[in-house]
C-alpha cells in the first residue's frame, strides 16, 4: 500500500481524510472489527499530529465536525481539539453522551469524568 505524503495535503484535504477515516471508524465499531480500528486511529493520530504541528496549530480546522451527524466523527473530533477549544469540545462529548448510541456515548462520559477530575490533560 502507498504511503500517504501527509505534509504536501492541504488542511482540507486532511479535515476529509480524518472525517472519512471517522466514518470508516464508526463501521468498523460496529463489526467488531478491532484491527481495523485500531488501523484507522493510527492514521487519525497522525493526520491529528500533522495539522498540530502546522503554523498555527491547524487542528482549529476540525472545529466544523463537531457538529457532525455521526457520532463516531463528532466524538473523534472533540478528542482532537480539546487542547484548542475546550468549551466547544466538551459540548460535544456531552452531545455524544446524551445521545445514547453506544459505545460513544459511554466513551464520552468516561472522558467527561476524567476531564472533571483531572486524569486526562490534553494536549
Amino acid at each position: 500500500m502507498k504511503r500517504i505524503d501527509l505534509a504536501n495535503m492541504t488542511t482540507s484535504d486532511l479535515v476529509e481524510r480524518f472525517l472519512s477515516i471517522g466514518l470508516a471508524q464508526y463501521d468498523a465499531v460496529y463489526v467488531v472489527d478491532t484491527t481495523k480500528y485500531n488501523r484507522l486511529f493510527a492514521k487519525m493520530q497522525t493526520i491529528e499530529n500533522e495539522l498540530k504541528r502546522r503554523e498555527g496549530d491547524q487542528r482549529h480546522a476540525l472545529l466544523p465536525l463537531l457538529d457532525h451527524p455521526n457520532v463516531q466523527v463528532r466524538m473523534m473530533a472533540a478528542h482532537a481539539v480539546l487542547a484548542i477549544s475546550p468549551a466547544l469540545a466538551r459540548k460535544a462529548f456531552e452531545s455524544v453522551r446524551d445521545c445514547g448510541i453506544f459505545p460513544q456515548a459511554a466513551d464520552a462520559s468516561g472522558t467527561l469524568r476524567a476531564l472533571d477530575n483531572g486524569t486526562y490533560v490534553p494536549s
